[in-house]
């Protein structure tokens, strides 16, 4: 049975989505106060200590903020985001590929949001931290797909748990009547997806998953399938 580490394991979607992977793989759910992705000789130690095949970067941080409103009081808040988002990414696959290298063999996956390709009002920050997340694993899997470590991101969409969950239950409705099927996103859903790319060498891509039974296409870019509304 393969070993799967889950950041960001305890809270949200990650706290949903652990049971169901516990049925295949041998998971390890972390939380912040296990490991601290913001810094890189906590992640380090922990892949040091740990042997791993597959892992799942579930932790993410949003702030919401107009450019042109951005004051002192925000910047403790943008500073935690970015090092969540940015930084914690970063250290993650700075500290796991030595060890999927020498095994010839891993699966890294990243969560990043539709809005890496949205222009949204007062999220300009959040946005281009996704976008950011985004082109460092696709950067990441030319860099080691010859290792057979796959790297990928899952763009989500609205789903049922996490930050979707952080807002008023009026614009949650909102939410839900823009998506096709009129509802979010389910957990199984989301196992699933991830299910997917693990089994599936050859998908090395970047997943769009909003919107579910709108108008989808599929383009295949040899080896980096993308699957796009």
């Amino acid at each position: 049975m393969k070993t799967i580490v889950v950041f960001g394991g305890t809270g949200g979607l990650g706290m949903k989505l652990v049971p169901l992977l516990r049925k295949n793989y041998n998971v390890i759910s972390l939380g912040s106060s296990e490991v601290d992705i913001t810094d890189l000789s906590s992640v380090k130690k922990f892949f040091e200590t740990n042997s791993v095949d597959i892992v799942l970067n579930m932790s993410g941080r949003k702030y919401d903020a107009f450019l042109s409103k951005i004051s002192y009081s925000d910047v403790d808040e943008i500073d935690k985001m970015l090092g969540v988002n940015i930084k914690g990414n970063i250290n993650i696959l700075a500290s796991c590929l030595p060890q999927l290298i020498d095994k010839k063999y891993g699966r890294v996956i990243g969560i990043s949001s539709v809005f890496s390709e949205l222009n949204v009002p007062k999220n300009a920050i959040y946005c281009a931290s996704k976008a950011f997340v985004d082109r460092l694993y696709s950067t990441s899997n030319k860099e080691n797909v010859r290792f057979g470590i796959t790297c990928n991101t899952i763009q989500l969409g609205y789903w049922d748990g996490g930050m979707a969950y952080r807002v008023d239950e009026k614009y949650i409705e909102m939410a839900k009547d823009k998506v096709g099927l009129k509802r979010f996103g389910e957990i199984k859903e989301l196992y699933n997806t991830i299910n997917y790319i693990l089994d599936n060498e050859y998908v090395c891509c970047l997943l769009y998953t909003s919107d579910a039974a709108d108008d989808m296409q599929c383009v295949d870019l040899g080896g980096r399938r993308i699957i796009k509304k």
